[in-house]
């Protein structure tokens, strides 16, 4: 006899609705009894049906999962193969969200209005992956299905956004050169016009270090660390430097391997890798994965 909703909501002591919206809306349910639920259809071997979830809501039972094309910019972390984890990460963070619920995830690339307009034809729902310009926000405008628009973003550019605060990462990695004795850092970035994140990451680490010195460089270019190494190792060598700080980890962790610096550093993103350094060497873990997941 195949296992029915009913017969689950026996076992968890709970209702059938219960039940449903644990499959199809799980964040509505508190986590006890969500946890019961799951343990009683695992017992009794429970598979929900998907289709009859989609025409109960009488929609298409898709989220569609929204890239922006990010062309003709003179930098975009994002086209880095050695960022492609971070993608992943977010795509975990989904995953938890959904993984217990009929919702079905489909991947889409836009550039234009008339393509997310098609896209929102075929989905109940948006969630759009690094929106990061007005220009983008825009595209979101008026569209007949909800949109989630993450991350570079302020709080109040669209109705609904789960974003990441990158003013307060900059006082973090200066928090931290600071409890580690530091009072003359330099800071390593880039692009910083044409990157709101970066300026602002810059900002927030002056807000501590005002006196802090700068180098802008191509961040993410082949040439990027090579262009300001002798300037980095002269002021180490002179003292007149005692941290290190950058934009993002591939930078310090690049500026590390070819300068030898024992300073202590910090970097932002916390990359898979930065761990494998010695010495007080840190990062910024934005937590991409639950960024996603909320949204």
């Amino acid at each position: 006899m195949a296992v029915t909703r009913d017969m689950v909501a026996t076992r968890a002591k709970v209702s059938s609705a219960t039940v449903s919206r644990v499959f199809n809306n799980p964040l509505s349910v508190s986590p006890p009894l969500r946890e019961a639920v799951l343990q009683a259809a695992d017992e009794l071997g429970y598979i929900p049906n998907k289709a009859a979830g989609m025409l109960r809501r009488r929609g298409t039972g898709v989220i569609a999962f929204v890239e922006m094309a990010k062309e003709g910019r003179p930098y975009y972390w994002g086209n880095l193969e050695s960022f492609d984890w971070f993608f992943g990460r977010s795509l975990r963070g989904v995953q938890t969200a959904i993984q217990e619920s009929s919702w079905q995830l489909r991947f889409y690339k836009v550039r234009t209005k008339k393509e997310l307009e098609a896209i929102e034809r075929q989905c109940d729902g948006i969630l759009a992956y690094d929106v990061d310009s007005p220009d983008e926000v825009n595209l979101f405008s008026d569209l007949k299905v909800p949109s989630v628009l993450s991350h570079h973003l302020s709080r109040d550019s669209a109705p609904c956004v789960v974003v990441t605060d990158n003013y307060h990462g900059g006082v973090l990695q200066a928090q931290f050169l600071k409890k580690q004795g530091c009072k003359n850092p330099l800071y390593i970035t880039g692009f910083i016009d044409s990157v709101p994140p970066h300026k602002e990451r810059l900002e927030g680490f002056l807000s501590l270090f005002p006196n802090a010195t700068v180098l802008e460089t191509a961040v993410g270019g082949p040439d990027a660390i090579d262009l300001i190494l002798d300037k980095v190792k002269t002021e180490e060598m002179a003292g007149n430097i005692d941290g290190l700080s950058a934009v993002n980890d591939l930078t310090l962790f690049e500026l590390l391997l070819k300068s030898r610096s024992t300073l202590p550093c910090i970097g932002y993103d916390a990359s898979p890798f930065y761990r494998l350094f010695n010495g007080p060497v840190a990062s910024i873990d934005i937590q991409s994965g639950e960024i996603y997941r909320m949204a």
